[in-house]
């Protein structure tokens, strides 16, 4: 009897452990591409005078054009949708606030929009950009 009960519970275990969801690993499908190109603000053309590259790698997303305002690399995460890869990342400044990146790469090509917010306690900025580059050699 003993050990049929112990059969009962062991597949009631592994029925609890398969009905738990699997949190979903991100992606790192990206690392070691960079893209160039350029960045507009959003509604706008791409500006030519506002150079852009961004960096994945190790995990992380880096905007070049970025960095002299203290904004660091962020964690990506990336999806393969049908002939495309989606993804997503998150910038923070300590100084400049924080840019939220979503974009989609599509053979040598990538674009993305980007949000760039600051809170303050006497107003807030909220932009949006756009970028549009080519896989980098």
């Amino acid at each position: 009897m003993a050990t049929r009960t112990q059969g009962h519970a062991f597949i009631a275990l592994v029925c609890c452990l398969l009905a738990q969801p699997v949190a979903a690993q991100p992606s790192h499908v990206l690392d070691g591409k960079a893209f160039s190109g350029k960045n507009g603000e959003q509604g706008q053309p791409l500006d030519p005078n506002q150079d852009e590259e961004i960096v994945f790698k190790d995990g992380r997303f880096t905007s070049l054009s970025c960095a002299p305002y203290n904004f660091g690399s962020g964690e990506y995460s990336a999806q393969l949708v049908d002939d495309a890869i989606h993804f997503e990342a998150i910038t923070l400044s300590p100084t400049h606030g924080k840019i939220v990146w979503k974009g989609v790469v599509k053979g040598d090509t990538a674009a993305a929009t980007f949000v760039w917010t600051k809170e303050r306690w006497y107003w807030n900025t909220r932009r949006q950009y756009w970028f549009e580059g080519t896989l980098k050699e």
